[in-house]
Parts: structure tokens; sequence; C-alpha cells
């Protein structure tokens, strides 16, 4: 996504080009190569502030000059907004977000590139959009480093919008709860591989520092509280078919099925069952999952 700064830097022709995804995380950089949608490598850098650009430097030295990459960035490198669709053909509407979002994020337009994803509609209500925009400034620069080491760019994506491609799509919807360490928890629901709802909680940022007895301060319970809001809306606001499986990817994921199955929500299942078969442990996968999803195969159209 964010096509329009794919258009202001020239692209590096590949003959033989790796599927290769980069995920920018607010301290962690993580490289993977997935092959027939298996991951067949993964490698994670931390870097502190002000290192970004070395740690890049030293993690796109192990990929060939010529390859192909999908950047995915963290949360802390965008912001996401939902608006009624403006009546405007697609070219225009690229061109008008940045003035269309200016009151709702905190990046001027002049400096701000935007792209967007349909979203269904309810029942005849107006149908919306959700928006994703970056800092040009801030982007200008890790594009330039990509290509100046001969690797063309071909996508640049927020992380909430490739959860979807982690599971296998189907008529009913499920619901996906992400936790990585130091972000909220993110809570979607999708259905068909589209992506109907998307929220991060506040107050789960430590959730991966609990011990597998620390859920008794009342953490599951306001937990449970959010998935619960999470489709009673779903139900109510948007006029959908009641949610079928939960799939939870995050520290101690078996351990909270267990809890949560045990509160009455039923069909929960860690979502490390349904991703790429491979020896990564899920303090990997949560490192890796972005990236790892970004090279998944499409399983709708998105604008």
């Amino acid at each position: 996504m964010l096509r329009k700064i794919l258009h202001r830097f020239s692209h590096i022709s590949a003959s033989k080009p790796q599927s290769l995804a980069l995920y920018v995380g607010s301290s962690v950089l993580s490289l993977v190569e997935v092959s027939n949608t298996q991951i067949e490598h993964s490698v994670s850098v931390s870097y502190g502030p002000g290192k970004l650009a070395a740690e890049l430097s030293r993690i796109l030295s192990a990929v060939s000059s010529g390859s192909q990459l999908r950047i995915v960035l963290a949360p802390d490198f965008y912001q996401l907004v939902q608006l009624d669709k403006p009546a405007l053909a697609d070219t225009e509407m690229l061109q008008a977000l940045p003035w269309q979002v200016k009151d709702l994020v905190t990046i001027a337009p002049e400096d701000m590139v935007a792209d967007y994803i349909d979203l269904p509609a309810a029942g005849g209500a107006q149908s919306k959009i959700n928006v994703v925009a970056a800092s040009f400034s801030w982007l200008q620069p890790l594009v330039q480093q990509v290509t100046q080491a001969g690797i063309e760019v071909l996508s640049i994506e927020p992380e909430e919008w490739l959860a979807s491609r982690l599971i296998a799509p189907t008529s009913q919807a499920t619901m996906l709860v992400i936790h990585q360490p130091a972000q909220e928890v993110l809570i979607q629901i999708v259905r068909n591989g589209i992506l109907y709802f998307s929220r991060r909680t506040r107050g789960f940022a430590n959730l991966d520092q609990k011990a597998p007895g620390g859920f008794n301060d009342g953490t599951l319970d306001r937990l449970q509280l959010e998935l619960q809001r999470s489709l009673d809306y779903f139900e109510s606001q948007l006029k959908q078919a009641p949610v079928r499986d939960i799939r939870l990817l995050m520290t101690e994921a078996p351990l909270i099925c267990e809890l949560l199955a045990q509160s009455g929500f039923s069909r929960v299942e860690p979502l490390t069952e349904a991703m790429p078969d491979s020896a990564l442990t899920t303090a990997q996968l949560l490192q890796c999952w972005p990236a790892a999803a970004a090279l998944m195969p499409h399983t709708a159209e998105l604008s």
C-alpha cells in the first residue's frame, strides 16, 4: 500500500527476485523469506534510538541485489482512521486523502502519504474506508536506503492490514487477537479474507510479562470485556452473524485460550496453528508475523 510514495522513487528490476519482507518495528527489524507459503528464513535484530539506519544497513547486507522487498510498518510509524468514503475516483482519492484526514491525524497534509482500503458496508449504510497515513519525510530515507542497496520496494503496508492473511478465508467470521511485547492488543474480525473490524485496546502493553499464574489481578477480566465488546459491536452495529472462531497470537496463548474457554468463550485456539509450517518459536513468530503475512497470498481484493 502507500502507493503514492512508490512512484516517487525509481525501482530496480530483478531477474530472479527473492520473496522477502521487512518488518520495521518500534525497536526491532525482522527480515523474512517465504517459499510456497512457508517461512524459509527469518532474522531479527534489535535497535535503539537513532540506530534504525545502521541496523537496517546491516540486515540488508544479507539481501542479494536485485531482490524484491515488501516493507511492513509497526503502528508507531503510521496513523489509522476510519471515515465515510468520499465520492471520488481512485486516482482522485489518493490525492484528496491527506486533506480529508488532516484534522484526524497529527501529520501535516504537505508531509503526508496516505492510502486506504474499503470496509464492508453494514446493511445499506454509508460505505466507509480505513485510511493509513504516514510521514513522507520519515519514509523517504528508509525507502532510499533500501533502493540504494539495489533492492526493489514492491509495497509499504501497515501491520493492521495484514493479519487476515494468516488464516484461510472462511464464510464464517473469525476474531484475531494479537499481542506483541510492548504493544497494545490488536483485535480484528475477518470473514472471507476481508477485514470487517479492527481496534487496539489500551492497558495491555505488558501482557507478555504476566506469569502463568498472574492473571488473577483483573487483567483477564478486562481482556474478556474488550473481546465481548468487539463481538457485540460486530453483531449489533455491523449487523453480522456471530463470530465462530477466536484465534490468539501472544505469549502464553495456550494458557489464555484455556482461561477464555473456561469463561464461556468457545472455539478459542492459538493462531500459530493456522500459520505457515516453520521451525520458528512463538517468540520469533511474534516478531516476524507482519513480514510473513505480507508474503502470504491475498485472499481479497484491496483498493
